[in-house]
């Protein structure tokens, strides 16, 4: 019984700071049930538009996945969002370069975890887009809890 609660209270906690970021109850509940149920999931990484990041983007395309590792790097100093979580890759023997970041719904539930200490992974699932001209890139990551 006490693992029923503890999830119930998990779920309750998300999903009251998902709507003070804006959601909607409803919304808040589905998006925070799907988020305690599962220990890994599929996200696009948002921000892959702002500075040189599309060109960033282009330039992983020519490696092969196995060579690129994607990181997540708490930023709690931010001053757009106080659970900024960046994505940074970085190719085997290049450098890294920030693509963006985690979308703030899952920052929001992401974030507490990193400061008390808990490991967070993530890997390259997918490089989207340009599927037309004038399309651009998006990063899907994996991200486990």
């Amino acid at each position: 019984m006490t693992g029923r609660y503890s999830r119930h209270s998990k779920v309750m906690t998300i999903a009251n700071r998902l709507v003070k970021q804006g959601y909607n109850r409803a919304n808040a509940m589905i998006k925070a049930w799907a988020l305690v149920k599962m220990p890994q999931l599929l996200t696009k990484v948002s921000g892959v538009t702002f500075g040189k990041r599309q060109t960033a983007i282009e330039h992983l395309t020519h490696y092969r996945p196995e060579l690129v590792t994607i990181s997540l790097h708490r930023e709690a100093h931010s001053r757009f969002d106080r659970n900024a979580i960046a994505v940074v890759a970085t190719v085997k023997g290049k450098g890294s370069y920030t693509m963006g970041y985690v979308p703030k719904a899952l920052s929001a539930f992401i974030a507490p975890l990193m400061d008390s200490g808990r490991r967070v992974y993530s890997a390259l699932k997918a490089i989207k887009g340009l599927y037309r001209p004038y399309m651009n890139y998006g990063l899907e990551i994996e991200v486990v809890i």
